[in-house]
């Protein structure tokens, strides 16, 4: 058991990637990819993380638009194919987000030793 489960107080966070001030990529975001790229239709992405088709149709067009390359192309209606340049995308936010819960994990110890120790 570390220091912070004893004490009940954890440092947390999520990661996004913004351009011009726009969210570009974040988990929600990186889930509805990696889903697509396991082959899901957009329908069956949208139910299984309780969203409208709508909102994961325009979270599509918003990455796609603020990336500098498509990161999906559209079969049809409902089926979207995950670009190279999107697998990518989600392999280099994974690596960010290894880094990001590493850095957590040292300002947690920080906290406990210098704030509930100290």
């Amino acid at each position: 058991m570390n220091n912070n489960e004893e004490t009940n107080y954890k440092i947390g966070g999520q990661i996004w990637v913004q351009k011009d001030g726009d969210n570009f990529m974040g988990p929600g975001r990186i889930a509805m990819l990696e889903n697509l790229a396991e082959g899901y239709t957009l329908e069956e992405v949208a139910k299984k993380m309780n969203m409208k088709l709508e909102t994961a149709k325009n979270n599509i067009d918003a990455i796609n638009k603020t990336a500098q390359k498509p990161l999906t192309k559209t079969r049809d209606k409902n089926h979207y194919e995950v670009t190279r340049y999107g697998i990518d995308i989600i392999s280099k936010y994974k690596e960010l987000k290894k880094e990001h819960d590493k850095i957590l994990e040292e300002l947690n110890k920080k906290f406990y030793k210098d704030i509930l120790e100290g």
